[in-house]
């Protein structure tokens, strides 16, 4: 690659409003030009004022193509418009870098694979884009930790009612009102990045990622939403045992999630406060080895990655394989599963902090977290029988 990539940005408010800023601020002057934005929406977007003055804006894709061209397309726009975005950016010979989750189901996924025609199309999971996980797993691979035993995450992120009346009306729905699937839920979206870190860490190689073997899923709602906002599951994947609980239904937030994989020769613990995020590997022959912050620049490294990439340069992406086996997990989770409720007891509807939420439930996940026990086996009086995926 010897000239600038011109890039069209997808999407300008929430998440994709960070893509924008990294365009702007010149950082990435040597291998990218905004050449220009595409959202029916852009004047509601923080970064509209810098943008006008940039960059021509239009409403869709189509239109941009129509009289421009751009080398990539970032694509970060609620998940229903994922699949027709991403066919029209390759469909006028564009690369995509595209936000989680890339496609709600798998068959729409194996169709963007099918259609690439050359392109790269990679996936913005930022972990797998961090130093640190890069660095972890090259040596996971390299045998130095020796084989994966249990690898479990547990996440307490409260959300208010404001979160689930964002944008147009997707979040928490299975489907649009005209039948577009979405599937959007804590699992599939907001804490997504930490069931992909576990199973990337488990994959063959360095753009391979771990596929569930077998698994069974709890799923609950507090809040008046049609997905969950709740999930516990155990599972095998990768050789290893899996435990994940996360929700957003509880009064306590936790600032990252917690995160503790324990391999034959070493266990690897990533926790933090409100500055950071240490990973910390603790080895079996007594040494602690602090890798720095875990998730680092790995939000911006996309965009670093990905020019390496097309420059030929060594270079590790989230390619549409990659992001395969949480794409299925979710698919059958939302195809096969069953969700529910909490008693109504249990749920409070605070009007101070506008947000709905389970009494103590920051206290039960994180009892099942350390006992790598799903609620209903340890009896939780709120939970359910699991299903199986």
């Amino acid at each position: 690659m010897s000239k600038k990539l011109d890039v069209v940005l997808v999407g300008t408010g929430g998440y994709a409003s960070l893509y924008g800023e990294y365009l702007l601020s010149g950082k990435f002057d040597e291998d990218y030009r905004l050449a220009g934005a595409c959202d029916p929406y852009v004047a509601d977007s923080r970064i509209y004022p810098e943008l006008k003055k940039a960059v021509p804006i239009y409403d869709t894709m189509e239109e941009f193509f129509k009289e421009h061209s751009a080398d990539l397309a970032i694509i970060a726009t609620p998940i229903h418009l994922h699949y027709e975005q991403c066919l029209c950016a390759l469909k006028n010979n564009s690369h995509v870098l595209c936000e989680k989750p890339i496609v709600p189901t798998l068959s729409y996924l194996d169709k963007l694979k099918a259609a690439l025609n050359g392109k790269t199309l990679a996936v913005g999971f930022q972990w797998c884009y961090s130093d640190a996980m890069i660095a972890l797993k090259k040596r996971i691979l390299s045998g130095e930790f020796g084989r994966p035993k249990a690898l479990k995450c547990y996440a307490s992120w409260p959300r208010n009612w404001a979160y689930y009346g964002r944008g147009v009306g997707w979040a928490g729905k299975i489907k649009t009102d005209k039948g577009d699937i979405i599937h959007d839920s804590i699992a599939s979206n907001a804490t997504s990045h930490y069931i992909q870190n576990m199973l990337y860490l488990l994959g063959e190689s360095m753009e391979e990622a771990a596929y569930i073997d077998t698994a069974k899923v709890e799923c609950y709602r507090a809040n008046e939403i049609e997905s969950f906002d709740t999930i516990a599951f155990k599972a095998e994947a990768g050789g290893a045992d899996i435990f994940y609980a996360a929700t957003h239904a509880s009064s306590y937030m936790l600032p990252y999630p917690v995160m503790d994989y324990a391999f034959e020769k070493a266990r690897v613990w990533i926790n933090g406060d409100k500055q950071d995020m240490k990973c910390i590997i603790h080895h079996a022959d007594g040494r602690i080895e602090d890798l720095g912050d875990a998730l680092g620049e790995g939000e911006a490294n996309r965009l670093k990655i990905f020019a390496k990439h097309l420059k030929g340069e060594e270079a590790y992406l989230c390619t549409l394989d990659t992001a395969r086996p949480i794409t299925a997990f979710i698919d059958d989770v939302f195809t096969k599963g069953s969700f529910h409720g909490f008693p109504k007891d249990s749920i409070v509807k605070d009007e101070d902090k506008q947000a709905t939420y389970v009494k103590n439930l920051h206290l039960d996940l994180w009892d099942a977290f350390n006992s790598f026990k799903l609620p209903s086996d340890m009896g939780m009086a709120w939970a359910k029988e699991p299903f199986k995926v």
